[in-house]
């Protein structure tokens, strides 16, 4: 049950209302912490009132505060309690492959292949990102692009604008967006699925805006509900996510083939170059 409470607190989090998200964010991070707490403890730990943690215990199904506590008894929250004197290095190891075992346990390998044939057979690709997730929208393009995939990555709003307004039913976005809720992704992607686009999204909210609006979500975990260390790669389950579906693009021979030559093609030019350089 209590593994269920917890899914359950972070499928409901994007949807809550600002104020009690703070309570849910600290619940998330700090399970075994927020055990031993009482209500106006964790009323000040999240910097809200007490009046708002109990609407929030009662938003996700507990009757009382104390039938709260006793959903945040699990094997994790109680390994936790003894982790608590661990080194940085060590903890920041535990903390990505938490994050890395929890987004393997939602993203299938079916679900890889079915989305890598519709990479395959659309006529072109558009990846949207904003932010941290343009960044891997363009690492991502020149991954599909290196295949020989027609893609285009889309990191600025107007951008994004004017290719949603010409999508046709050939074309797929592949929306990254952790939160699921970017304004600019969201609008683009609604505009690019009402002209027939197929949307592959990869967020961490299931239920977000993006998520409805998606065709086929890759669902990842969130950094910002596992831990509260500062300067952790909010990207990092994005970006594994994406690793896993370029291993699986390029079990498509005529993709296979395309990278080599364009690897050969890159390692010649900075033959040349160098050549070049050597001689000035």
């Amino acid at each position: 049950m209590s593994a269920r409470f917890m899914e359950q607190v972070e499928n409901l989090f994007i949807n809550l209302p600002r104020q009690e998200k703070k309570v849910a964010k600290v619940t998330l991070q700090k399970p075994a912490a927020v055990r031993k707490m009482n209500i106006t403890e964790l009323a000040k730990a999240a910097g809200v009132g007490v009046a708002t943690v109990s609407r929030f215990t009662k938003r996700v199904g507990c009757k009382n505060f104390a039938d709260f506590k006793l959903a945040l008894v699990t094997p994790d929250t109680m390994q936790r309690e003894t982790e608590d004197s661990v080194s940085t290095p060590n903890d920041i190891h535990n903390y990505y492959q938490k994050i890395l075992s929890e987004t393997m346990a939602m993203v299938s390998t079916k679900q890889l292949r079915q989305a890598a044939n519709l990479i395959h057979d659309a006529k072109r690709v558009y990846v949207f990102g904003i932010g941290s997730s343009g960044y891997n929208a363009q690492e991502f393009t020149q991954r599909l692009l290196r295949m020989g995939i027609a893609a285009f990555a889309m990191t600025e709003s107007n951008m994004m604008t004017i290719a949603s307004s010409t999508m046709s039913s050939d074309d797929l976005v592949i929306a990254l967006s952790v939160s699921g809720s970017t304004p600019e992704v969201c609008s683009a992607v609604r505009d690019s699925h009402k002209n027939g686009a197929t949307i592959i999204s990869v967020t961490a909210f299931r239920n977000s805006l993006l998520g409805k609006m998606s065709d086929m979500i890759f669902q990842i975990k969130s950094t910002e509900l596992v831990g509260d260390y500062d300067f952790i790669n909010s990207q990092f389950a994005v970006t594994y996510v994406i690793d896993m579906l370029t291993q699986i693009l390029l079990k498509f021979p005529d993709f296979r083939l395309t990278m080599n030559k364009t690897v050969e093609s890159i390692l010649v030019t900075k033959e040349k170059t160098n050549k070049y350089s050597r001689h000035l």
